[in-house]
């Protein structure tokens, strides 16, 4: 299918295409993931949801970084790693660091009606939890909620 607010997109579990982003002052192409059936139309919200995300993505970028940063500072004293060394959760002060442990894989926009707003969920691969990775949900272009990847979809 070739949609005007997504581009092409290709039916797997979801309907799948790419969104490129400026990530930092590089332009990456990074996967995208719009929930929903093969046989139904892209809700409007959706589609809403991704035009304001990419409009307010510098916005959005500025903050990223902050909170994300103060998410793994809690992690790792949740974990108990605070006052040990531990190679997979190694102590980070700026967000340069926190930005060299992760990579942003994949844009989602979830089902509408989920949550109360424009929705867009965030998967990251990180360096300290490989398996489970990290997730960023935003709800009307905030961070609502930090955790592992698996909270975006």
């Amino acid at each position: 299918m070739n949609s005007v607010v997504f581009g092409e997109l290709q039916y797997e579990y979801g309907w799948n295409g790419k969104v490129t982003l400026d990530w930092y002052g590089e332009s990456r192409e990074i996967d995208l993931l719009i929930s929903g059936e093969a046989d139904e139309e892209i809700d409007p919200l959706q589609c809403d949801s991704f035009q304001t995300f990419k409009e307010s993505w510098t916005v959005i970028e500025e903050s990223l970084l902050n909170e994300i940063l103060s998410y793994y500072v809690d992690l790792r004293a949740d974990l108990g790693y605070s006052d040990n060394s531990n190679e997979e959760y190694p102590e980070i002060t700026d967000n340069e660091e926190i930005k060299k442990m992760i990579t942003l894989d994949m844009v989602v926009i979830p089902l509408s009606g989920i949550y109360n707003g424009r929705s867009v969920g965030l998967a990251f691969s990180c360096d300290w939890d490989p398996e489970n990775g990290l997730g960023v949900l935003l709800v009307d272009e905030k961070i609502n909620e930090i955790g592992y990847s698996d909270i975006v979809f």
